[in-house]
């Protein structure tokens, strides 16, 4: 017999079993573990790299995909592909976002966390 729990048997036990005293600490755990991810996947961008968005305010810029034209820091400048540069630009909610009509992939001048994209490839 295998020593290794399956996510089902997690959740059940979870479900089941836990006090509110270990659901805060479960809670930190969590909060731990999504920190850790979202610094590994940072550290995995590169400069060329194709990313996503995620996680990020204001949400008009969550799920949008570009290319990583340069690293600063702790961010980057992408430019967004002609798909999610159409998007950002005729979005209801992204009035605020002045994307230029004559541009069919644009590179806007806010920076964006590291922390908030992941590489596609």
């Amino acid at each position: 017999m295998s020593d290794t729990l399956t996510m089902s048997q997690v959740t059940s036990f979870i479900a089941t079993h836990t006090s509110e005293d270990d659901l805060a600490r479960i809670q930190e755990v969590v909060k731990e573990r999504r920190k850790a991810l979202a610094n590994a996947a940072a550290a995995a961008v590169t400069t060329g790299a194709l990313v996503e968005v995620v996680n990020i305010r204001p949400a008009d810029f969550k799920g949008k995909r570009g290319t990583v034209q340069a690293i600063i820091g702790r961010s980057a400048s992408i430019t967004f592909d002609e798909e999610s540069t159409k998007e950002l630009r005729w979005s209801a909610r992204s009035r605020k976002i002045n994307v230029p009509d004559n541009v069919e992939q644009w590179t806007p001048e806010t920076l964006f966390p590291l922390i908030c994209l992941r590489v596609i490839r």
